[in-house]
């Protein structure tokens, strides 16, 4: 039931950074383990922060209207505990690709990664053994596909770089990963249903759950996800005090504040590990069909499709 986490990119040290990161009181569950929306932030920095912030790529392209935009978001945190005030430490590296999109046009992809490392200790409590030593809190690895977000239909698609920007990055092709890669279910488990069960409770988005790129936050879907799964297992009469512990979770198209969502999911398990394939699609969805992103023209419902793990 492993949710492979790719490693950091091989890299020059100019495509590598490395920062620190402060943790919210929420941020860490009772039990010490730190939950996988604020892994995310280990990207920002080490790699947005520590190393793209004064990369000549970066103005370059926002001069000509392309920007990064997220479209897979892999997640693991790794057992503690860890304790809520000292500061993580964060390395990352970023990657610029070569690909094809779900309807094989060519593509740019910007990839990046980070290790999030703390020492073990306990927020409130004695100590236990193990403390005081740095210990991997855990990985983040995320995909952004480059594209012109506010220019005319048709005109979005950035398929090479600027000519100035050529030799300031390494370029490597990389093959598409297929379509329907996230709903195969991990060999060996045991699935509670057949197929993609609708989730009874719809859901809401107001602007609280937007950012500055004016539709839903990215890690929204995280937390939407790890409810919709926690009601499900509740139903087939599984354990529901588990751990989210890892999530790879691909974005297709936003949802925007005003509009109304549904989950659809299907249960598996391997033993004390649970797990769940799912995707969010508009409220009067009929179905599931993934379909590309909205920027490549795909013309499938869901919104954004993952798979997540829970563990003890």
């Amino acid at each position: 039931m492993h949710l492979d986490v790719p490693p950091m990119p091989v890299v020059p040290v100019s495509q590598r950074g490395e920062g620190s990161l402060l943790l919210r009181y929420e941020d860490v569950t009772q039990d010490g383990r730190l939950r996988l929306e604020p892994l995310s932030h280990g990207l920002g920095a080490a790699v947005w922060r520590g190393c793209l912030e004064a990369h000549p790529m970066v103005p370059a392209l926002v001069a000509r209207g392309v920007l990064p935009i997220l479209s897979r978001l892999q997640l693991h945190s790794q057992e503690g505990p860890f304790a809520v005030r000292p500061a993580l430490r964060c390395d990352g590296a970023y990657e610029l690709l070569r690909t094809r999109s779900s309807t094989g046009e060519p593509r740019l992809r910007l990839d990046m990664g980070a290790v999030v490392r703390g020492i073990r200790g306990r927020t409130f409590g004695p100590p236990s053994p193990g403390d005081g030593a740095e210990h991997v809190v855990g990985e983040v690895f995320a995909e952004h596909v480059l594209t012109r977000p506010f220019a005319a239909k048709g005109e979005r698609r950035v398929t090479t770089l600027p000519p100035e920007l050529v030799d300031v990055s390494t370029l490597r092709e990389v093959a598409p990963r297929p379509a329907d890669a996230w709903e195969r279910l991990p060999e060996g488990v045991e699935a509670a249903e057949d197929a993609l069960r609708l989730d009874p409770m719809p859901f809401a988005f107001g602007l609280g759950h937007t950012d500055s790129n004016q539709h839903v936050n990215s890690l929204v879907y995280v937390r939407l996800l790890e409810e919709a799964a926690l009601r499900r297992f509740a139903v087939l009469g599984w354990p529901t005090a588990v751990f989210a512990q890892a999530a790879d979770v691909t974005y297709l198209r936003p949802f925007f504040a005003g509009d109304r969502a549904r989950v659809w999911l299907r249960a598996y398990r391997s033993g004390d590990a649970l797990g769940v394939v799912a995707a969010v699609t508009a409220e009067d969805a009929e179905g599931v069909e993934a379909g590309g992103p909205a920027q490549d023209g795909g013309p499938g419902r869901a919104h954004c499709v993952a798979r997540l793990r829970f563990v003890p």
